[in-house]
């Protein structure tokens, strides 16, 4: 079930033919230091999940000298209970393509990749197509629409690992390289793919710029409330009736509303327990605190994030134990291992979940807290700094139950 009402609303976008690419000619019309100025205003932050001002981040790369620049569209997305992108690149490539020129026209750039999870080979076969049909339509490799600007667009399919999602790794990775977290500072932004100044950015964040710089479309800045700005791509699964992709404005509805008007309520006769709201790398919000409006000050509150968008429903049916050894079995995995205590720590973290549920021995929580401080402290990317926050979360609402004892972070 696909629900976009508000601001990505429209028919699908596969017809290079049909499409105005207005948002692209606006930009260059007004030049790129007022669209980079629009893109501030309209207090646009990533919507991958770091949640960083994506005008910023244009600044800054804009403002940085290099023999060439380039422009990174991350589509591998990686984080479980997450499906925005794929249906934005096969239902809204177009929009997607405007994005990418948008944005390395607003930086300088004349070269760009695009970044595909490698399982979503539909995605893949739709989006080769758009770049062999703008190429063709002298959109790309050409000067566009007479203004001197060129760009180059080249797609690389992912080989399915979920450190990629990190911007770095996926750097790597394009380069032909294992895909492992770099050390940061330089930031990509300084010293990126090629060790060129890059931009990185999510497929729903372009999609956004071009929505933001269209003269047609409503005016951004004003949709949501302060700090949380737009609508955001909601990936609703779990224990729901009408699990699907939903669009909603920022602060306008609450988690609750999320959960039991967009989402059906809970399958069944079952309880709701708690929500995962941005993915496995976020921590629960309990069943009797979803009233709340949906922002990102809201989640922050509360000591989670929304994340990626993917809000999973977690009912009572399931053991919380082996949703713990669940997770911490795909953090161990997907650690590319270049961090010894990512990679060890979460190993660890796994064997001391199923020791205890194998022998029904004692958990101790001071030691998972030890292991998880080092962890986030000495992680180089989003995936050691993130891994143990639904584990930690769950022992912490949920200790007692679960016979672990108190908090394990104070």
């Amino acid at each position: 079930m696909v629900q976009e009402k508000l601001y990505l609303k429209g028919d699908k976008l596969l017809d290079i033919s049909n499409y105005e690419f207005k948002s692209i000619k606006n930009a260059l019309q007004i030049g790129r230091e007022k669209t980079i100025q629009k893109i501030k205003d309209s207090d646009l932050k990533g919507r991958g999940g770091a949640g960083f001002p994506t005008g910023i981040k244009w600044e800054m790369a804009a403002d940085v000298e290099g023999k060439e620049k380039f422009v990174v569209c991350n589509a591998d997305e990686g984080e479980p209970g997450t499906f925005k992108d794929r249906y934005l690149l096969e239902e809204r490539p177009l929009k997607v393509l405007e994005g990418i020129m948008l944005a390395a026209y607003a930086v300088g750039a004349d070269k760009a990749y695009i970044y595909i999870r490698g399982e979503y080979s539909r995605a893949i076969e739709v989006f080769s197509e758009i770049i062999k049909a703008a190429r063709e339509k002298n959109i790309l490799n050409d000067n566009l629409f007479n203004s001197g600007f060129k760009l180059e667009l080249k797609l690389v399919r992912g080989a399915g690992a979920y450190v990629c999602g990190d911007e770095t790794s996926l750097i790597n990775s394009i380069e032909g390289k294992r895909g492992r977290s770099r050390i940061k500072p330089p930031y990509p932004i300084e010293k990126g793919l090629f060790k060129q100044p890059t931009v990185v950015n999510n497929v729903e964040s372009l999609c956004c710029t071009a929505e933001v710089m269209n003269p047609d479309s409503e005016d951004f800045s004003e949709l949501g409330t302060e700090g949380s700005r737009g609508t955001k791509l909601l990936c609703l699964s779990g224990d729901l009736n009408r699990p699907g992709l939903y669009e909603v404005e920022f602060g306008q509805i609450t988690l609750i509303e999320i959960i039991y008007d967009l989402g059906g309520g809970i399958k069944g006769s079952e309880d709701l327990r708690f929500v995962i709201p941005g993915g496995i790398s976020t921590a629960v919000i309990k069943a009797d605190d979803l009233d709340f409006p949906y922002s990102y000050q809201a989640f922050e509150k509360r000591g989670s994030s929304l994340g990626s968008g993917a809000v999973i429903a977690v009912s009572k049916k399931h053991d919380l134990l082996d949703l713990m050894l669940n997770v911490s079995r795909f953090y161990m995995d997907e650690t590319c291992g270049t961090c010894f205590p990512c990679r060890e720590g979460n190993r660890q973290i796994n064997k001391i979940l199923k020791a205890f549920k194998e022998e029904d021995g004692k958990i101790d929580t001071e030691l998972i807290s030890d292991i998880g401080n080092t962890i986030r402290l000495a992680a180089r990317c989003g995936l050691g700094q993130s891994s143990l926050n639904f584990i930690t979360s769950v022992i912490e609402n949920y200790g007692k139950e679960l016979k672990f004892g108190g908090k394990i972070y104070a």
